[in-house]
C-alpha cells in the first residue's frame, strides 16, 4: 500500500468513527426527547416535584447526564412545559472528546386520568 492509500484509509476511518459517535448521541437525544413528551403528556395529575423525578429517572435510564439545575418544569393553566439542557461528551476521535450541548423540550396538554409511562 502506498502512503496515499494509508492516509486516505485513516481519514475515512476517522470520519466513520466521528459519525458513529455523533449519530449515537443524536439518537440518545431523540429517545430522551420522546420520553419527555410522554411525561409532559401524561403528567397532568402530578406535581412539579414528581414530574422532575420522572424526568431525572428517564435521564438516568437513557444515560443522559442531566443536572437538576438545568431542568425546568412549568405548569400553566392546562399546559405542562419541560425544558432540559445537558452536554454530552462525544468522542469524535479516539481519546479526543468534544462537549456537545443538547437542549430538549416538551409540552403537554393535560389529559384527564393520565399516568406516567412505565419504564422500558
Amino acid at each position: 500500500m502506498t502512503i496515499r492509500r494509508l492516509i486516505s484509509f485513516a481519514i475515512t476511518a476517522a470520519v466513520i468513527w466521528a459519525a458513529w459517535h455523533v449519530g449515537a448521541a443524536q439518537w440518545q437525544q431523540f429517545v430522551f426527547q420522546d420520553d419527555l413528551k410522554q411525561i409532559a403528556q401524561f403528567g397532568s395529575d402530578r406535581g412539579e416535584d414528581l414530574v422532575r423525578a420522572a424526568v431525572m429517572e428517564a435521564a438516568a435510564t437513557r444515560r443522559v447526564t442531566l443536572s437538576p439545575d438545568r431542568l425546568q418544569v412549568r405548569r400553566l393553566a392546562d399546559h405542562l412545559y419541560i425544558e432540559a439542557a445537558y452536554t454530552a461528551q462525544i468522542e469524535v476521535f479516539p481519546r479526543y472528546t468534544y462537549p456537545w450541548p443538547f437542549t430538549v423540550s416538551a409540552e403537554g396538554w393535560f389529559v384527564p386520568g393520565g399516568r406516567f409511562p412505565t419504564s422500558r
